[in-house]
């Protein structure tokens, strides 16, 4: 455990609180709050992620999170560097693409089914060969007579075989009806995964913009509404705007950014507006009726 998880784990310890009691307060998984008790700062979704959630844990504790991070800065990853680092999500997308998947089955696996199958029939055949052989050699050990004379003319009366058993006569016919067993493809069952809810956690806020990572989700969905007017301006990191003009009351936005790195949200009047990310109500980080002109900068890292 590093020094840095061991004072977070104390301080929490001091509230009475438990990782759960954490990932309620935070909205962070609880996974990931005790990769950071215990340093393992690699098992976070990404390691620009590691300020955002060790401040929202610093804070939930009771700790001041600038002390936390001019103290601990050794301990932490270095965000920048990653980011430079990181391959555009078109070249990511493009080496997932050129990966093979193995869809062969082995020749042995194909073929295996059919042998069983085989296996079982000359089984069941030599037992029933073995059967007959038994009963036909005992009605010859009943029927035998001493050896006569080579002139001695010997009259055999006709015996009559007894009846052979009903049960290998079964046995065989349900052999030779029996189809040889086709290859099929085994049906893998998939377990179900758990359910992850997506988090959201706040990083920095600069002026009246404050910026968010998106993470364990697939998609980026928005909806917002309006109870009143208010400019409203909605752009990508490139400087593609979406729209960029007043909203009135009852107006309704809609979007899907699952496609989208990074989206900035520009709101004139933040007491007049709902947003929604993917079916869940935001909560503006700064207090609408004191900072009325709000920025929200959202990150989006999807579920890989």
């Amino acid at each position: 455990m590093s020094e840095l998880g061991q004072r977070l784990k104390e301080s929490r310890e001091e509230k009475g609180m438990s990782l759960d009691d954490l990932q309620k307060s935070t909205k962070i998984q609880r996974r990931y709050l005790a990769a950071i008790e215990e340093g393992r700062f690699d098992a976070l979704p990404g390691k620009f992620y590691a300020r955002a959630f060790v401040k929202s844990y610093s804070e939930a504790v009771g700790l001041n999170p600038d002390e936390i991070f001019e103290q601990y800065q050794s301990e932490l990853p270095n965000p920048s560097r990653e980011v430079k680092e990181l391959p555009s999500r078109a070249e990511r997308t493009a080496t997932t693409k050129r990966r093979p998947v193995a869809t062969h089955r082995s020749k042995f696996a194909k073929i295996m089914p059919t042998l069983m199958a085989v296996v079982f029939l000359v089984v069941i055949g030599s037992a029933v060969w073995l059967l007959l052989q038994e009963n036909g050699s005992d009605g010859a050990a009943e029927g035998e007579e001493p050896p006569a004379n080579e002139n001695t003319l010997i009259e055999v009366s006709p015996t009559i075989d007894e009846e052979p058993e009903e049960e290998p006569e079964e046995e065989l016919e349900s052999a030779q009806d029996e189809e040889p067993v086709e290859d099929e493809e085994p049906v893998e069952e998939n377990e179900p995964e758990a359910e992850e809810e997506q988090v959201l956690v706040q990083g920095e806020t600069r002026g009246n913009n404050t910026f968010f990572a998106l993470s364990d989700t697939e998609q980026f969905e928005v909806d917002i509404s309006f109870s009143g007017r208010s400019y409203v301006g909605i752009k990508n990191t490139k400087g593609k705007s979406f729209y960029g003009q007043e909203a009135n009351d009852g107006d309704e936005l809609n979007y899907d950014f699952t496609g989208e790195e990074e989206i900035e949200f520009n709101f004139g009047d933040s007491r007049f507006v709902t947003l929604i990310i993917n079916g869940e109500e935001f909560e503006f980080p700064q207090d609408p009726n004191k900072t009325v002109h709000q920025k929200v900068t959202i990150s989006f890292e999807p579920t890989s």
